[in-house]
């Protein structure tokens, strides 16, 4: 998709997918040749698009290539017209297009440093610096609005036998498994991420407590299905730990905290030290209520 459109039916434009060697753009992407009066209906999805409001007749599109000589990308410019561009116009791109090219990868160089910041590298899920940054933004959003959120924490009882039966590549494969496990075992707006080791936070908007066996039942699953094909010999569950706001506290710090002290109260309560249980474990405060 664009990573960035402006003028006439930007709208329909900036919706467009256009793979290498498809379309105006995609052309000269794979082939690194300029091209200019293009035709700008051959855009894949370009005609159909409902967005579109008018029909472009002239495209113009360069290459574009940082100092390694690595193509970043493609500068299209679009027109209602017909052969509405000239030699003078290309000559121009040409001409500052190497400016072009190194202001995005200069863009893009500073994206990844903020990004490393960020997310963990192993999951790609947002980081323990990260996860405060957003704690403090929902909280402080449900105190505006008079929400609630629920914050929970887990990690994977079995995953010290992973890494001393299978080595720590494969623990950190089982790692990464369960985070796309766990990230498609909650809902869509709920933030996910890694805390470290194997212990992992989620930030769930208005989760209510009836819901919190059905959490707690999607987590264990996810863990018990991430050895699979990795380590099919060795058994995984999750522990996991809720507290809500703003029944437990007010302090996003006190609020992880009084997770992580539920999360160990439930190993405790079911030995897991020594034994994965079959069965689904139940949280902690599923327990104190029966």
């Amino acid at each position: 998709m664009p990573e960035y459109v402006t003028g006439d039916d930007y709208r329909a434009v900036s919706t467009l997918r256009i793979p290498l060697g498809e379309g105006l753009s995609g052309w000269v992407a794979q082939t690194r040749k300029p091209i200019m009066n293009g035709n700008p209906a051959v855009e894949p999805g370009y005609l159909d698009n409902p967005q579109r409001s008018s029909v472009m007749h002239s495209g113009l599109a360069v290459p574009l290539a940082g100092l390694d000589d690595r193509l970043l990308g493609v500068l299209t410019l679009y027109k209602l017209e017909a052969d509405a561009f000239s030699s003078d116009h290309l000559r121009i791109l040409l001409a500052i297009r190497e400016k072009i090219a190194a202001s995005i990868e200069n863009a893009a160089k500073y994206q990844d440093a903020t990004d490393s910041a960020t997310i963990d590298y192993l999951t790609g899920l947002p980081n323990a610096r990260s996860l405060f940054l957003q704690l403090e933004a929902e909280m402080s959003r449900c105190q505006r609005e008079r929400g609630r959120l629920a914050v929970i924490i887990c990690d994977l009882d079995g995953f010290k036998e992973v890494n001393d039966r299978h080595g720590h590549m494969a623990g950190n494969q089982v790692l990464q498994c369960f985070a796309q496990n766990l990230k498609q075992a909650c809902r869509e707006y709920d933030y996910v991420s890694r805390m470290g080791g194997d212990e992992f936070v989620i930030i769930a908007p208005g989760l209510k407590r009836q819901d919190v066996e059905i959490v707690c039942e999607r987590i264990h699953a996810a863990a018990a299905a991430s050895c699979r094909g990795i380590c099919d010999d060795t058994e995984l569950a999750a522990s996991s730990g809720i507290a809500f706001y703003p029944e437990d506290t007010h302090n996003p710090a006190q609020l992880l905290v009084e997770a992580d002290k539920r999360m160990y109260a439930m190993k405790e309560q079911h030995h897991l030290s020594n034994l994965v249980p079959q069965a689904p474990p139940r949280s902690i405060l599923a327990e104190q209520r029966s």
